[in-house]
């Protein structure tokens, strides 16, 4: 499913209903492009007719025409600047919209992000013979939405499944990165261990599910966790009488012991735990994450993480290397900080006891805040976890994948519906552990046909299911 099919199909539809509805267009689709869509089949077929756009402020309306004149084709832009010129097509604010002339009669009103609903520009739109309103967000006030789904229905356009399939089938380009974690450093003797440890474990079990009964038993064959523990000990030659004094039967003890077994039945699972926490956390990744971030310095950028305190990790390193503030925390494992306003100044109680004292700010203030300051263009990089916050709305150039243990990119475009990819390919980083789980990991997983993968910093791409290899 392509963009333009979408708008094709929303078209039709309001050209079906006479002319007169509302169409919803969500992120990551431009709603410009409707109006662009309408606004070139109408001009084809009736060069002189009058068409007036309303749009709630002077910087809406600037965006408008720059993109209605800004395009590909020059012959369009040509043609949209010479309908503005001698204005048959005009562009207005509500304000200068509610001062033109009574007996004004387009034949097309348009209005583009609506908030309010008054009485001139409402008798602009009862006066055109065909009527328009683009929301790219439903306004808040309901009776403002009332008033205008009377006079313009709302369509039954951009369905949320062919949403899904356009924004999945966005074209990916992706950089894998993996990283070594050196054989000499603590991190790298404690990998060592959990390896070794796990491998042990799944030699004496035979298998995980083996396992989990020597841990809570089996229910099917009403079998106790102790009863499995000791098969598994006298499979191995362990028995109660062995000889102590004999230094293999101590070893033997000290493995099959049936105590021991459901102990280490337990602890495997924490040492899973613990070896997948060590990767996907490691803090030789931060570096890898600053040098993306410096390699693409006009991107807005999501960091994905597997953990929170990781995601914080790299917001306090993001920050302490750059001159200023360039990345917030967005996700729930955010401590309580002094509050400030979206210019950094600070928030102080105004009235009761308190009066004077500065506020705090929680989990949900401070995302609110940085997702504030990252539209404001303040801050360029968002740190979240691997369950990101589905109300997050942005636009993003690259998002980063800190670990293969978080979800893959396909499930966080579904995840992040109001999320809107700025370029026409989305650029994305995984930085992997080499030799591990997670090499496993990102070996594994599915790649589709718009995914294209360059394996390593030399960016050699190939293509799943394609036909070509580029090297750059």
């Amino acid at each position: 499913m392509k963009a333009i099919d979408l708008f094709n199909d929303a078209i039709n539809e309001w050209g079906k209903v006479n002319g007169v509805g509302t169409m919803l267009i969500p992120p990551p689709l431009e709603d410009k492009a409707a109006l662009i869509g309408v606004l070139q089949r109408i001009y084809v077929a009736y060069p002189t007719v009058k068409i007036l756009v309303i749009c709630e402020t002077w910087n809406e309306r600037v965006e408008v025409i720059e993109y209605l004149t800004s395009q590909k084709d020059e012959d369009n832009n040509k043609e949209f600047a010479k309908l503005l010129d001698n204005k048959t097509l005009c562009i207005y604010t509500y304000v200068i919209a509610g001062k033109l002339p009574y007996n004004l009669n387009p034949y097309l009103t348009v209005l583009f992000r609506p908030k309010g609903f008054n009485v001139p520009v409402q008798r602009l739109i009862n006066k055109s013979k065909f009527k328009l309103v683009i929301f790219n967000k439903l306004p808040t006030d309901n009776k403002v939405l009332n008033d205008i789904y009377k006079i313009c229905p709302l369509l039954d356009s951009f369905k949320q499944n062919k949403i899904d399939e356009f924004r999945t089938s966005r074209p990916i380009e992706e950089t894998q990165i993996g990283i070594d974690i050196p054989e000499d450093s603590e991190e790298g003797r404690l990998l060592k261990y959990y390896n070794e440890y796990i491998t042990t474990s799944l030699n004496i079990f035979g298998s995980f599910d083996i396992m989990e009964q020597a841990r809570q038993g089996n229910n099917l064959l009403n079998i106790s966790a102790a009863t499995i523990c000791n098969d598994i000990a006298a499979e191995h030659g362990w028995n109660e009488h062995l000889d102590m004094s004999i230094e293999i039967n101590q070893q033997l003890d000290e493995l099959f012991n049936p105590g021991n077994i459901k102990e280490r039945a337990s602890k495997t699972y924490d040492v899973i735990r613990d070896r997948a926490k060590l990767l996907s956390d490691y803090a030789g990744k931060l570096q890898v994450i600053n040098q993306i971030i410096e390699e693409n310095p006009n991107d807005k950028v999501l960091v994905i993480n597997k953990r929170g305190d990781f995601a914080n990790r790299v917001t306090e390193y993001l920050n302490a290397n750059a001159t200023t503030d360039i990345c917030g925390n967005h996700h729930p494992k955010i401590e309580l900080k002094p509050a400030v306003d979206i210019d950094g100044n600070p928030i102080l109680y105004k009235s009761g006891e308190h009066k004077g004292e500065r506020k705090m700010m929680g989990e949900q203030a401070q995302k609110t805040l940085n997702e504030q300051r990252f539209n404001a263009n303040i801050i360029r990089v968002l740190s979240l976890n691997n369950m990101p916050d589905k109300n997050l709305n942005v636009a993003v150039d690259t998002i980063i994948i800190t670990s293969p243990q978080c979800e893959d990119i396909k499930a966080y475009l579904y995840r992040l519906s109001k999320v809107y990819i700025q370029g026409k390919t989305l650029k994305l980083f995984t930085i992997y552990i080499k030799n591990s789980i997670e090499q496993q990991k990102i070996d594994k997983k599915p790649i589709s046909n718009n995914h294209a993968v360059i394996t390593d910093r030399n960016k050699t791409i190939y293509e799943n299911n394609s036909d070509f290899v580029i090297v750059e």
